[in-house]
């Protein structure tokens, strides 16, 4: 189902209008004339957005072959290491390099013979001319370039790869390899079945791409079958299925349909090996949202996804399926960690309702980048642990329960730092509203009688008394007694107590009452302190100690119940 959905988007995208061929950067043109005369080489990348390194320019190449262990050339667009015989790293022998070289001469050699073209025999004449390829050569090591870099022929100011007659020699010859005529378990057609899958390019795996479907070994062999043929796919599936992939993959993959456009990133990455490819049965806008969320939610699109979920106006139809994959690199191994799927529409709602759950009054959603960020020591998402990420997006998307390795992380690390951020806080509310089934405020919630909750108002009140008292001192009370305090309260809190009367003491006026009141007013429901604080209890002092806190921060124009005049308006900021 998976496999045939991609091939059904690479059809439905026009991904396949030239058969045979794939979007690739080519940095380089090598443009030749008559003869094999080199005329220019002209790098394709234009100008950089600020901060951004310049990017070569998409073209529809020759599928590639996919590089292995040995050498084996690709048709017309390659490697300086066998277009021109040189690398810039000097990792490569001399006669590696005229290996390379020969190896690509020799296919462009035979096409010339099928084919008569004169730009193809332009082109090997000038790869035979050592004179002609050592002035390409200084031009590029004048102008600097990488080993990874594609070079492509210009003759007559057309790009070879793209001659018509050209397309023709190479669908021919790349269909030509014979092998066993199986049924395609993707289409049920009767056709041969490939030797090698296209690559696809996985983050985490080798630059030139992995294959998704593979066997490496005769463990893995059964019923007398070779390879590939374990699990047959005919040339056209595998060609829709891996170009469907590796452009959900990229974030500016050309759309055919209109020149110059890009179609839209389908990828969220999760770690620096692990991603999220998702996709439905019919493209829809919303899913521009699912892509950002994780590192720049727009702000109209979060508010008309919430408004939606309060009408009832949800842009995916009940029929239009979404899937999702979990992919990771590891070298030359692509591993499958995930195939997930469920209806749009349904997602959408579970977008709808994450966003509400981590609103802690903040204008701009949080990106779940960040988030993620504030649960390890110096945001390092490295450090989290293995599989959060991706257990939390998959909860996300598919409306699950969160893993209470997240609950724990964050309750932690507010421990850890003494501190309770907004992203930790929205952490907190998200998970107790979801696998607690609490009713989580966004702001601060005087009729909240949890004992976790109002413990951590009452740490933040103490906290801001002995602010007021000692003229907010570089160090206060909650660096040395929140983790004591929201674990253990009955160890730390009489103490606390007794020592907010003295800095009461030092208050006058309305200052005194307010801070007397707000003391009160918390203490009130608190008939004696617990011994210790479960979890989710301790994920709610959190909240209670962040809200309050917040509240004292506001600003409290026209506030008659506060007690303080203009001049003490949210005396703590």
């Amino acid at each position: 189902m998976i496999l045939g959905s991609l091939c059904a988007v690479a059809r439905r995208d026009g991904l396949l209008s030239i058969p045979d061929y794939e979007p690739k950067p080519v940095a380089w043109i090598i443009a030749v004339g008559e003869g094999g005369e080199f005329v220019n080489v002209v790098p394709t990348a234009g100008e950089a957005e600020p901060g951004k390194k310049p990017r070569a320019k998409m073209f529809q190449i020759p599928h590639r072959v996919g590089k292995t262990s040995g050498d084996v050339a690709d048709f017309l667009v390659d490697k300086s290491e066998y277009t021109l015989g040189v690398e810039p790293d000097g990792k490569r022998s001399p006669d590696d390099l005229r290996a390379r070289l020969e190896l690509f001469r020799r296919w462009v050699r035979e096409a010339r013979e099928t084919t008569g073209n004169q730009a193809l025999k332009a082109i090997e004449a000038f790869l035979e001319s050592d004179e002609e390829r050592g002035r390409a050569v200084g031009r590029v090591l004048a102008e600097g370039y990488k080993s990874n870099d594609l070079f492509a022929f210009e003759y007559r100011g057309r790009l070879v790869h793209e001659l018509p007659e050209v397309q023709e020699y190479f669908s021919r010859s790349r269909r030509a390899r014979t092998g066993r005529s199986v049924q395609c378990l993707i289409c049920g057609s009767t056709a041969t079945s490939v030797e090698k899958h296209p690559a696809v390019r996985i983050p985490g795996g080798t630059t030139s791409g992995i294959a998704l479907v593979s066997f490496n070994s005769d463990a893995f062999e059964s019923y007398g079958l070779s390879r590939n043929e374990n699990a047959p796919v005919c040339r056209d599936c595998a060609d829709a299925y891996t170009t469907a992939l590796n452009r959900l993959l990229s974030d500016r993959y050309p759309d055919p349909r209109h020149e110059g456009a890009t179609l839209p990133r389908r990828f969220v990455p999760l770690s620096r090996d692990t991603t999220a490819v998702f996709w439905a049965d019919e493209d829809v806008e919303v899913l521009d949202l699912f892509t950002s969320f994780f590192d720049a939610p727009r702000v109209e699109s979060v508010r008309s996804l919430l408004e939606a979920a309060h009408k009832g106006n949800w842009s995916g139809s009940v029929s239009n399926r979404f899937y999702c994959l979990i992919l990771s690199g590891a070298q030359g191994r692509a591993i499958l960690r995930g195939m997930h799927t469920g209806m749009v529409a349904q997602v959408e709602q579970n977008v709808g309702r994450y966003f509400e759950s981590i609103d802690i009054g903040s204008d701009q959603p949080l990106p779940l980048y960040m988030l993620m960020r504030s649960l390890v020591l110096q945001a390092k998402l490295e450090n989290l642990a293995p599989g959060l990420v991706t257990d939390v997006f998959l909860a996300i998307v598919f409306g699950r329960r969160f893993p209470q390795t997240l609950l724990a992380s964050a309750v932690g690390r507010c421990r850890a730092e003494q501190k309770v951020t907004r992203e930790r806080a929205a952490i907190l509310r998200a998970y107790l509203k979801r696998n607690e089934d609490m009713e989580v405020s966004v702001g601060l919630d005087r009729e909240n009688a949890s004992a976790g909750y109002r413990l951590g108002r009452l740490m933040a009140v103490l906290e801001r008394v002995q602010g007021a008292a000692q003229n907010d001192p570089n160090k206060t009370i909650v660096d040395r007694y929140y983790s004591a305090a929201s674990t253990r309260p009955a160890t730390v809190f009489p103490r606390l107590i007794a020592l907010a009367q003295h800095h009461l003491a030092k208050l006058t006026g309305r200052s005194a009452v307010f801070y007397q009141s707000r003391l009160g007013e918390v203490l009130d429901d608190i008939a004696s302190f617990p011994q210790i604080l479960r979890l989710d209890e301790q994920g709610l002092f959190a909240l209670g100690y962040y809200h309050q806190r917040q509240d004292f921060f506001k600003k409290r124009e026209n506030h008659t119940d506060s007690g303080e005049n203009g001049s003490q308006q949210g005396e703590a900021a």
